[in-house]
Formats: structure tokens, sequence, C-alpha cells
């Protein structure tokens, strides 16, 4: 397998559509103590009620956005990733609704010379069946609505406070969500104790939904700071994954299967 072969099965590793299970409402109570920001950011984060949403995670191991429609069991994933050994740049997208999945890959301007795999330029559809354990199980809903593991940020946060209406900051321990792929592991080494308390800030919008999360990751051996973002909107406004006209989809060939295996 050459080096560049290896770039992309790793990019298509990187599918990250798993994310976290929805968080089930808090229950209110007139006569209880008031919230604390943990709790409040908690309720904040979409759970298998929210409407449709866009999603968009920067920063990261792997960068990416799409659209979560719990209530049609329905979520879209892009990649887009240049390699920079190729002198292209790959876009991956893939769209689940249930248990059907679709990928679309292009390879930009890659030379012919690369002697990358031909792909359809439509909607290539999966069969569960030949695909692997791992991609099988990103590319199925299975109730998916924190892409971006907001609630896991929030569980592994600590000092949280509101700054100001819908601003809240604290520090957050990154060796507690290694799930997120916030920073890869070499960084997270070279942070060392730092790892234990980086900046966290969070927002929320005027109904109480999470907006922004941000983790400001500081320099460590020889990478640079970072800001590592997810941001949620779009609420109730984003369009649902519709299934593929039938002239827009074909069945995926062996050379995907082999991509997204890899």
């Amino acid at each position: 397998m050459t080096e560049l072969t290896k770039r992309l099965a790793a990019v298509a590793a990187l599918l990250s559509l798993a994310g976290c299970g929805g968080l089930a409402d808090a229950a209110s109570d007139a006569e209880a103590p008031a919230a604390t920001p943990a709790e409040t950011l908690t309720k904040g984060v979409p759970t298998s009620s929210a409407e449709a949403f866009h999603y968009a995670i920067k920063g990261g191991v792997q960068p990416l956005i799409g659209v979560v429609d719990a209530g049609h069991k329905a979520m879209t994933t892009e990649i887009s990733e240049k390699i920079p050994d190729g002198g292209f740049t790959l876009t991956m997208k893939f769209m689940v609704i249930g248990d059907d999945s679709w990928a679309h890959v292009s390879f930009g301007s890659a030379p012919a010379s690369l002697g990358l795999p031909k792909l359809p330029k439509k909607w290539m559809k999966l069969d569960p069946k030949k695909l692997g354990d791992d991609a099988s199980k990103d590319l199925t809903y299975t109730g998916q609505t924190d892409p971006g593991y907001v609630s896991a940020l929030i569980t592994a946060a600590t000092g949280l406070t509101e700054s100001s209406a819908g601003h809240y900051a604290g520090t957050v321990d990154l060796t507690k969500v290694t799930e997120a792929e916030i920073v890869d592991k070499d960084t997270l080494t070279a942070l060392g104790a730092k790892a234990a308390a980086v900046p966290f800030e969070a927002v929320l919008d005027a109904k109480g939904r999470i907006s922004t999360a941000t983790v400001k990751i500081p320099a460590a051996g020889k990478t640079k700071a970072a800001t590592y973002q997810v941001t949620y909107d779009q609420y109730g406004s984003a369009e649902s994954p519709a299934t593929p006209a039938a002239a827009d989809q074909v069945a995926a060939p062996k050379a995907a299967y082999d991509l997204l295996n890899g």
C-alpha cells in the first residue's frame, strides 16, 4: 500500500458519524434548585426530539459538516481533506437514512498518474453486507444527535460559570474526551498537565439550545495553538437528508468498498 493510499484509507476511517447519543431532557420542578451551568448546557444539547439542524466541526483531527434529522433517522457528513503529497483535495460525502446509506467521493483535480480509483460521480448506494464492521457501524443511523461530542465536553468540564446571558466558560480535561478527536495522541502527550485544564466556552441560542462549543488548545511541542469549535445551527430550517432520485444514484462499485474499508 502506497503512502497516498494509506492517507486515503486514514481519512475514510475518520467518518466520525457515530457521535454521541442524545441525552434525555431533564425533568422540571418549580421547587427544584436553580440549574447549574453544566445542567443548563446539557439540556441544550440536541436530543432525539430535536428539529433537523446543521453542524460544523472545525479545528479537530478531522473537520466535518453536515445535517442531523433525528426525527427521520437521517444524517449527512462531509469531509474535505487536502492531500499535500498528491496535490489535490479529497471530498467525501456520506448520507445515512435509517439502514440505508450512500457515499459520494471526489478526488478533485488529481492527476491520472496517481492511479486513483475511478468512481461514479453520482451518489453510490452502499450494500451494508459489503462494508467492514467499522464502516458498517458508522454508516447506519443509531440515534446520533451530537456529532461534535458537546455532551462529553460538558461532562469533562469544570469551573463552568455564566459570563453573560447564554455564554458559559470554564475548562475541560481533554484526556476525558478522546473520543471527540479534538487533538491527536501526540499532541495530547505533548500537552502534558495542560491537557487537564484547557479553556472551554459554550454559547446557547435564544431558545436555550447549543449554538457553539469551543475549546482553545494551547501550543504544545512543535504544534501551534489551535481552536476546536462545534457549531449547531439552522434548527428547524436545515434541509433534511432525502433519498437520492433513481437517476442520481448507482450501486457502489468494488473500488468504493476498498476505499471505505481500507
